[in-house]
């Protein structure tokens, strides 16, 4: 099992078209875990994998919004949920592993559902903590290993399947990620049979 950046970058410009309806039966389930860790940001936001811009509508107009993604196709459709919202939103083409904007540049960073798909979270992880300024926050809302044994159980009988169809690991723990990181854990959430992680991190 492995994909490529190329590869997996490949799979979500496919995928683009298919991701907000199947993101609309998602946000059944979590919509309000987006909406709950959101309300309170403001200043200057830095979103890592906003692919379809599914975050837009939570953010307040306190906020001015940077966005990248390895898909071209996920962004055009960002751009146009943006501009539907009367958002201004800074959108581009970006490799999370390695972000171009300078050291402390953002008040917050916010990554969603993305964690999943880097080859290398810990780096994307440090990356966001660079980017971050002095008594920021990051702030994660993302699926992995489920504490809930029979959960996990399918979520490994399914995972190599998942995988390859959609360059999305199923299996990532994002605690111990953060913590290998060297980041330190603000409040941590565990929502739908563990699924879920909402974890905020101070900087």
């Amino acid at each position: 099992m492995g994909l490529n950046k190329e590869q997996i970058k490949q799979k979500h410009d496919a995928f683009a078209k298919y991701y907000d309806f199947a993101g609309y039966f998602m946000n059944l389930f979590i919509g309000k875990y987006r909406r709950k860790l959101l309300r309170e940001v403001k200043g200057k936001v830095l979103e890592t994998g906003i692919g379809t811009g599914a975050n837009l509508k939570y953010y307040s107009d306190k906020c001015e919004i940077y966005g990248v993604d390895m898909s071209n196709e996920m962004l055009k459709r960002a751009k146009k949920k943006a501009d539907r919202l009367g958002i201004t939103a800074h959108l581009e083409i970006g490799n999370a592993e390695k972000l171009h904007f300078r050291r402390g540049e953002f008040d917050y960073v916010v990554d969603t559902l993305g964690l999943c798909t880097y080859i290398s979270p810990i780096k994307v992880l440090k990356e966001m903590k660079r980017v971050c300024r002095k008594n920021g926050r990051i702030l994660l809302l993302e699926h992995g290993l489920s504490h809930n044994g029979f959960m996990c159980r399918m979520q490994k009988w399914r995972e190599q399947k998942h995988y390859k169809m959609t360059g999305c690991s199923l299996l990532r723990e994002h605690e111990q990620l953060v913590k290998k990181a060297g980041l330190k854990i603000e409040k941590i959430e565990r929502k739908l049979f563990g699924i879920i992680y909402v974890i905020e991190i101070a900087v």
